[in-house]
């Protein structure tokens, strides 16, 4: 389940995304939608009124239904709202930081690197990584303790996640093995205890990030 919505038809949406099923920026019928989404019209109505209120698709008349394209507004809207929420839960989270949080995410970043450098085929890593980067950043968000914020933060994560595998290039091994590198550097900062010098590389990395996604 995504974001904390509760829509089959929305969960598969994503996946059909993820999976190449469906492309961004694609014009489809609501018939076509319906047979990748597995759903019939009831359902099927309930999940194209939800994906148009979140922005993710348009509906047209006598055109058809067109999936969203990140353009670049989207994209640097995106990476801004992104910085504003994890900076801050940053500063929070380091108050309360463990030592078991910081051996564990050394341990987790150290098997991915190595994994991504043996394997070099993104469909093995894919899952992995992305489960590795939503631990580690959700850390962040988790620590306001605030449900709407979580929630507005994981649809966030979402699109974040989709603008990247449209750019197959900034989620290729050498790139994956950086933002692992920079993910380092914030565990380092909070291990020590500098959380300016924490909140600088995570604001470098989001920034590395959104590079990478535009020019790669």
């Amino acid at each position: 389940m995504y974001a904390g919505i509760d829509n089959a038809g929305y969960d598969a949406f994503f996946e059909a995304l993820i999976e190449g099923r469906l492309q961004l920026g694609q014009t489809i019928n609501q018939e076509e939608l319906g047979e990748i989404l597995g759903l019939s019209l009831s359902p099927m109505r309930e999940t194209t009124t939800l994906l148009a209120a979140e922005g993710m698709i348009k509906v047209r008349r006598k055109v058809g239904i067109t999936i969203f394209y990140p353009d670049m507004k989207f994209v640097g809207n995106t990476f801004q709202l992104r910085g504003l929420l994890e900076k801050e839960g940053l500063r929070k989270f380091a108050a309360v930081v463990t030592p078991d949080w910081i051996a564990q995410m050394r341990q987790a970043h150290g098997a991915i690197i190595d994994q991504v450098q043996a394997c070099n085929d993104m469909q093995v890593y894919r899952l992995p990584v992305k489960a590795l980067e939503s631990a580690f950043h959700e850390s962040f968000i988790k620590v306001y303790g605030n449900d709407q914020l979580s929630t507005i933060y994981a649809r966030l994560g979402q699109k974040m996640y989709l603008i990247r595998l449209h750019n197959l290039n900034a989620v290729g091994p050498a790139n994956t093995v950086q933002s692992m590198r920079e993910h380092l550097s914030i565990v380092d900062a909070l291990e020590a205890g500098n959380v300016d010098q924490a909140i600088e590389a995570l604001d470098r990395h989001l920034k590395a990030v959104l590079h990478r996604v535009l020019t790669t």
